[in-house]
């Protein structure tokens, strides 16, 4: 009986371990993207020409930065009347490198060389992408990319021992348990 409680009160350990809800991250209603993308103002096709940091914005836990893009200007798809068709456009972006997790929108993967469809408001510093990374679409990609902040060592043995934890957790239950077996059998 006493055996059977045991490997009762296991079960329920490996199961509560397995159905433990990690963390979510949710992303825009595409609705609602579409809804942003109608009510900017301007919607254009480009080439980013250049890609500069303008301010660093990181925190001890979080990096980003604020960076200008200049964008070559190829078509005009939307534009306000009272605005000039100009062929090169600043824009500015907020940069959050690709190994952070991020809740809510897409981010903002911009590089020099690219050619992108961007729909734009006004922001605090000029043009900026009405919706973050949902309302900027790649036509075509360059290769190769580098991240603007590179990721820290510890980061990535931290994440490297976090996705591997359960692995360990198991392995480490299996392993009482073989021992467990083992002891009670003599």
């Amino acid at each position: 009986m006493k055996i059977r409680s045991f490997y009762s009160l296991l079960f329920l350990c490996i199961m509560i371990l397995l159905v433990l809800p990690g963390t979510a991250y949710g992303a825009m209603d595409p609705e609602e993207v579409e809804e942003i993308k109608r009510n900017a103002p301007i919607h254009v096709i480009g080439n980013v020409e250049s890609d500069v940091l303008v301010k660093d914005l990181s925190t001890e836990d979080y990096p980003k930065q604020l960076r200008k893009m200049q964008l070559s200007v190829q078509e005009y798809r939307k534009t306000p009347d009272s605005q000039n068709q100009e062929h090169t456009l600043e824009i500015y972006y907020t940069y959050v490198p690709s190994w952070v997790a991020m809740a809510g929108g897409s981010k903002m993967d911009i590089y020099e060389g690219d050619q992108i469809e961007i729909w734009l408001r006004k922001g605090e510093y000029g043009w900026e992408s009405a919706a973050g990374g949902n309302t900027v679409e790649h036509l075509s990609y360059v290769e190769g990319r580098k991240e603007h902040i590179p990721e820290p060592k510890a980061h990535k043995v931290k994440e490297t021992f976090n996705e591997n934890i359960g692995v360990l957790v198991m392995s480490g239950l299996v392993i009482s348990l073989l021992v467990f077996l083992v002891l009670t059998r003599r």
